[in-house]
């Protein structure tokens, strides 16, 4: 059997009393001896004021989870390693690797990594340290360690949920600038092990990168390793939590136009009821992201469904004053039509009793008392077509709405209508204006219609919308990386 060297039997030794718990308080200072002799400082770095010491790094992933949009972070558990040479720890005489207890790393000489953008962080203990310190004959020490860490992720959620985000993980040195020590991936990207177990709740992991830049701050330039991957986000769960309702509310708020007008209660608690949700199942979706100045795309998707939900209530209100207004409509078509009956009796009676008198002409007694008593009861009175005939043909004089409908008056009562006119052009132009286009307005004769065409206008409208925001936002998710 090959004999050991002797610095390494006295370091096995030593690890052997180290285990023991009754020379516990012996062990530190047997060990601190035995790196004395071979003249090691752990507080020195290796090749002190020569070459940098570069530091390869590999590492195993356990876990992503808790990915938080609104404190943009997730948790990552990783099984960090290290490699670096350090000739002061050589040994001869074997080629074997010597596997030493983690809790000898406190008396070596480790590098100073830490995670530049984690929140928080902490190493594993149970049962003991999750430590990991394996020797090489030619002074190579694997340094390995089992980290949790809470890690920062600026996320653009313009897409949300149809978006994609890059989340990083550095690791820089913190005291060593890179005159002293040099971090790089040990093989690029096939450093980076288990990624592809990985399952994240609402991600799926993409593709990954590794780089080796450096960090710059007051105090110097620092090495930094960065590891960059990518979740795509699942839908499902936001279509099945927040969409098919918000397109279900908008659906029921359809069922009002199938109702009937006449029931008021019914057909304005629905349109309040659908509104009054859709304010909620918003506010709830806002509660799990965080509040930024920009616009999101789920953000897009509910304002559309409140304005669906908003606008068959408002279709409704629109038809309840259609409805009352034709009533009115109908209630005074029907007053004039007996009036202008009245009307006609009455001209019979007045040619009967003016037909008997002597050297006065009855039709011209008969057009002053009919304009006289029109004049002064009925200014915007109009009469039938078959009724107007009648009079024509007897030679009666009548007034006609068009004489007073304009804002013309009789010239007794002192409006002279061009002085009007040329003291306020602004507002006769204005009166003018709204007179045409009120008279160009569309004549609604049944309320009904209103209920017909909105059962084909707003599923069709929503159907097109729909179509739109799927394509555009789809588009940006797979052709755009950053926004």
């Amino acid at each position: 059997m090959e004999t050991q060297p002797s610095f390494v039997l006295m370091l096995l030794a030593a690890m052997r009393f180290c285990a023991r718990a009754d020379d516990s308080s012996t062990s530190p200072s047997t060990i601190d001896h035995i790196l004395a002799e071979r003249g090691y400082d752990r507080h020195l770095r290796p090749n002190f004021g020569g070459a940098p010491v570069v530091v390869r790094v590999s590492m195993s992933i356990a876990s992503i989870d808790q990915v938080s949009e609104v404190n943009m972070d997730y948790m990552v558990t990783i099984f960090l390693r290290q490699y670096w040479q350090d000739n002061r720890l050589a040994f001869e005489g074997t080629t074997a690797n010597l596997t030493l207890d983690g809790r000898l790393s406190d008396r070596l000489w480790v590098p100073d990594l830490f995670i530049p953008n984690s929140k928080q962080a902490f190493l594993h203990k149970v049962t003991v340290d999750n430590k990991l310190l394996r020797l090489h004959p030619d002074g190579t020490v694997l340094y390995g360690q089992r980290i949790t860490a809470k890690v920062a992720c600026t996320m653009d959620l313009r897409n949300y949920p149809l978006d994609e985000q890059n989340c990083t993980l550095q690791y820089e040195s913190y005291g060593y600038t890179t005159q002293d020590v040099l971090f790089l991936w040990k093989d690029g990207n096939a450093s980076i092990h288990g990624l592809e177990d990985i399952e994240i709740a609402q991600f799926d992991i993409g593709g990954f990168t590794t780089s080796e830049n450096h960090g710059y701050y007051e105090t110097g330039e620092y090495p930094r390793l960065t590891f960059c991957f990518r979740l795509h986000r699942n839908v499902v769960f936001i279509i099945l939590q927040t969409y098919l309702p918000a397109i279900l509310l908008v659906i029921s708020s359809w069922v009002s136009f199938f109702i009937n007008p006449e029931a008021v209660p019914a057909r304005v608690t629905l349109g309040i009821t659908t509104v009054l949700t859709m304010t909620t199942l918003s506010s709830a979706a806002k509660e799990s992201l965080p509040k930024i100045s920009y616009i999101k795309a789920i953000d897009v998707y509910l304002a559309m469904c409140f304005f669906f939900v908003f606008a068959a209530l408002l279709e409704y209100a629109i038809v309840n004053f259609s409805s009352v207004g034709i009533a009115k409509k109908q209630a005074s078509l029907q007053g004039q039509q007996e009036k202008s009956e009245c009307h006609v009796c009455r001209c019979h009676d007045v040619e009967a009793r003016v037909g008997g008198l002597n050297g006065v002409s009855s039709q011209h007694t008969l057009r002053v008392d009919i304009e006289n008593e029109a004049a002064q009861k009925e200014t915007s009175f109009s009469l039938p077509d078959d009724v107007k005939d009648q009079c024509k043909s007897r030679g009666t004089f009548l007034p006609t709405q068009s004489s007073y409908a304009d804002g013309a008056y009789p010239t007794d009562a002192g409006l002279d209508d061009g002085e009007g006119k040329s003291r306020w052009p602004l507002a006769a132009a204005v009166t003018t204006m709204l007179h045409h286009i009120y008279g160009r307005r569309p004549q609604i004769k049944n309320s009904n219609n209103i209920d017909k065409y909105s059962r084909v206008m707003f599923p069709l409208l929503f159907v097109v919308l729909n179509i739109v925001y799927w394509s555009v936002y789809l588009y940006r998710r797979h052709y755009f990386v950053v926004f």
